[in-house]
């Protein structure tokens, strides 16, 4: 379980309130000195700009013993080794890039059909062997999606439609140090 006060430190300040919440300029300077061990991009692009998600879904895992490496994957290890929970809404999501003109022009979907890829990394977990949710239920193997359920999900769609791909794709992995 992620440290109770650490993980209130971590709740962008008025959260509650999008007019007042904190910028994310103050929330990095605020925040990433208490957490050396998280990488700012991985602050913004999930703790800070899905809060709330991170808080109800991820709070049981303790960030302070795990550690993230930027890595470079390619497509076909994307498609096959990340799961999530969610892969029904990561489906649907992937079909709306398909067949939504408005959803082909948002500024993720034209940035990724035009790149090929995506404009920031996806976070995917390493579970160790026997990991679960709170709830008791396994958490996804070989890789569970943290973050990015839009991105793998137009990525899944892309690579169907047979669209013109990176070879690789930025991928932050989150994986768990052992005790020493």
């Amino acid at each position: 379980m992620l440290n109770y006060r650490l993980l209130q430190q971590l709740a962008p300040l008025n959260f509650r309130d999008e007019r007042k919440t904190e910028s994310l300029p103050a929330y990095l300077e605020r925040v990433a000195p208490l957490v050396p061990f998280i990488p700012e991009n991985v602050l913004s692009q999930w703790i800070y700009r899905h809060w709330r998600g991170f808080e109800s879904n991820w709070s049981f895992i303790d960030l302070a013993n795990h550690q993230f490496t930027c890595e470079s994957w390619p497509t076909a290890q994307l498609v096959d080794q990340v799961d999530s929970r969610h892969m029904e809404v990561i489906e649907r999501w992937g079909e709306m890039l398909r067949s939504n003109r408005y959803v082909r022009r948002s500024w993720l979907g034209e940035k990724m059909l035009s790149n090929g890829t995506w404009p920031e990394p996806v976070i995917v977990l390493v579970p160790e062997e026997g990991s679960s949710y709170p709830n008791g239920h396994p958490l996804p193997r070989p890789y569970c999606l943290l973050e990015g359920h839009h991105r793998l999900g137009y990525l899944r769609a892309m690579v169907r439609d047979g669209e013109s791909l990176q070879e690789t794709h930025k991928v932050w992995i989150c994986r768990h140090i052992p005790a020493t």
